[in-house]
């Protein structure tokens, strides 16, 4: 990728859950982690708002899934917990990882099961971009987008691409993936299919004696292994005259629940699985007047075992369709869009509850002076249940010539709590029927260079958060979530992506850095002022890479500062440092075949811990084998 492709401009995010089918969205112009859209949008969506988009394959040969392609955002927190294929979330401008609406090609996938998304428990090989956007977003997305949006888009293909991979390494860690797309009744049909599996089995350092030097004992990491497997199947066609696009995808995972390192759970396990159908249509009605909708079925199931001989069973199921409306007037356009869901979840020993969510949005994307200046309002109306709640954004964007862009926004939104936060135990999660609707009210500016050498951003956020729900624990080591009451949320966010420089060698800088700072307003005189728990400061993502010939290399660095893991702030968790490298070759270009090897944790760092005490892993190994078709131009891909 050249330097005069890889920027033309930062106007953020231009999507939608009901989006219009690709063949419809304009072209995309791509950089190393940005796709930036055209000025004019065909899709409702957040044109103004703080956006990053990561393409996988711009981390083509290394074993990252979708928690650790979003960590390179700024603004995020990926919490891991226990690492290689346990737990992970996400948490978005200081907000619950609850709090963050996370979408698998525009399908939510937040259930009535509570707890955050498990980011783990989608598979890898299907991902061909994540799309992270910043702040409230309920206006466009729904209720729940508290701290921001997660989209995974799936891998789209033309007709005979294919794609196949195979890793294997430390712990016995392994995946293998494939994809090929056909044509198939006048447009295309992908398929694609992976697996994971690993053991789990690192090495750490347990402190026995914390309080006193010398209390350091090796340990293994046991019933930690996981397996998942995943399908993909999408077909695209063109149909009563506008274009028919629909996704079906499963998976299943099972994994062992190794608890914590000074009480470790051999017996515990969690099973669960997703099988989830969208169906998306839109139409042009001439006039400027488009018109689509969308309909989707989720199934979902979740078995753990958790200190006792019998599981937890609950079984889950979402059916939601919506209507969407689009206007092109001389100014921009207008969108509509009315949805409903019905969810429904089933709990042995608990019963079955049912709830329905109603939402109704109208939204406007306005360019002004010549296109220079673009204005986005939106509203929303959420009936969740016994809860309703209004969500509203204004954004705007001034582009100060070719280099220079300044945009602004500020919103509000909130989030009901789900079914099983309310009224169903979650392994070590207790329900609390008690809890009240959480929302966020927030405003944020950025200023974006963009050039030849590549594009920075430097932007600030303020966040006023109401009735934030946080966990906290609770007896025999559980937790609970409680209502926070107020809490304030300021930070300033930074990026770089640099154009390939030094010639040959193809020298590519990219970072993002995180500055939070995070305040509880109400609580006892010994909580108020003090952080809020599990949020880190400072946090910092570098990477370089290098790609001189048939090679490619990289190296980077997450840095994670100082964390408290009480309201008071009285139990810290120390600053972490993880360094990654690696390395590939091209070995036939035709077939697309290269070769890659891997380093996580390369200083082998055992002492590392999550933010509840779990060990993470110590040094991992990993080869990965590609192969495949060559990738498509920005013109196919548009």
């Amino acid at each position: 990728m050249n330097s005069k492709t890889l920027v033309q401009g930062v106007l953020a995010l231009s999507l939608c859950v009901g989006a219009p089918s690709r063949a419809e969205e304009p072209p995309p112009v791509v950089m190393d982690e940005q796709v930036v859209r055209s000025p004019r949008a065909e899709a409702p969506g957040d044109p103004t708002g703080a956006a990053t988009i990561v393409q996988a394959s711009r981390f083509a040969g290394e074993a990252k899934d979708v928690a650790q392609l979003v960590a390179t955002s700024p603004g995020v927190a990926v919490n891991d917990y226990g690492g290689l294929g346990q737990l992970t979330t996400v948490s978005i401008r200081g907000s619950t990882a609850d709090g963050v609406l996370v979408l698998l090609d525009g399908l939510p996938l937040n259930s009535a099961f509570g707890g955050a998304v498990d980011l783990s428990s989608i598979p890898r090989g299907w991902i061909e971009r994540i799309e992270v956007l910043r702040g409230p977003e309920g206006a466009l997305y729904g209720a729940g987008a508290l701290g921001g949006v997660v989209n995974v888009v799936t891998r789209r293909a033309a007709a005979g691409q294919w794609s196949a991979e195979g890793s294997g390494g430390s712990f016995g860690t392994g995946s293998l993936a494939a994809d090929g797309a056909v044509a198939a009744l006048g447009g295309t049909l992908l398929v694609a299919g992976s697996a994971d599996t690993t053991r789990g089995d690192f090495h750490y350092l347990y402190d026995t004696t914390p309080s006193f030097p010398g209390g350091v004992e090796p340990r293994v990491r046991d019933n930690a292994g996981a397996t998942r497997g995943g399908a993909l199947a999408r077909l695209a066609v063109p149909a009563f005259g506008g274009w028919l696009e629909a996704v079906l995808q499963g998976s299943a995972g099972d994994r062992g629940l190794p608890g914590f390192a000074s009480s470790p759970t051999p017996d515990d396990w969690q099973r669960d699985g997703r099988l989830a159908l969208t169906a998306r249509y839109s139409r042009d009605a001439g006039g400027g007047l488009t018109f689509g909708g969308r309909t989707s079925l989720r199934l979902d199931r979740l078995d753990v075992r958790v200190g006792r001989p019998e599981p937890w069973r609950q079984r889950g199921v979402a059916a939601g369709a919506a209507a969407e409306l689009g206007w092109t007037h001389p100014g921009g356009q207008l969108s509509a869009q009315l949805s409903a869901e019905l969810e429904t979840i089933d709990s042995r020993g608990l019963g079955s509850t049912s709830r329905t969510a109603v939402g109704l949005a109208v939204g406007d994307d306005l360019l002004l002076l010549g296109a220079r200046l673009r204005v986005a309002p939106a509203v929303r109306l959420d009936a969740v249940g016994p809860f309703t709640g209004l969500s509203g954004k204004l954004g705007a964007a001034w582009r100060l010539g070719d280099a220079w862009l300044v945009r602004a926004s500020t919103g509000r939104t909130f989030r009901a709590p789900s079914l099983a936060e309310l009224s169903y135990q979650q392994g070590l999660v207790m329900p609390n029927p008690d809890l009240a609707p959480e929302s966020g009210l927030a405003a944020d500016a950025a200023l974006v260079a963009d050039g030849p050498l590549g594009l920075a951003t430097l932007g600030g956020h303020l966040t006023r958060y109401r009735d934030l729900i946080l966990y906290q624990p609770s007896s025999l080591g559980r937790l609970k979530p409680f209502n926070a009451g107020q809490a304030l949320v300021a930070g300033l966010e930074a990026e770089l992506a640099t154009a390939p420089m030094l010639g040959a060698a193809q020298v590519t800088l990219s970072g993002a850095y995180t500055w939070l700072l995070t305040q509880l307003l109400q609580g006892s005189p010994a909580e108020v002022g003090r952080q809020i728990p599990y949020r880190a400061r400072h946090r910092l993502y570098a990477r370089a890479t290098a790609s001189p010939g048939p090679f490619d290399l990289h190296v980077e660095a997450h840095y994670v500062g100082l964390r408290y893991s009480d309201r008071r702030n009285l139990n810290p968790l120390p600053a972490t440092l993880l360094w990654n490298a690696g390395a590939g070759v091209m070995l036939h270009r035709p077939l697309g075949l290269s070769l890659h090897v891997e380093v996580k944790n390369l200083l082998d760092d055992r002492t590392l811990t999550d933010g509840l005490g779990n060990p993470l892993p110590a040094r991992l190994v990993l080869l990965t084998l590609r192969a495949g078709s060559p990738p498509p131009t920005a013109t196919t891909e548009g």
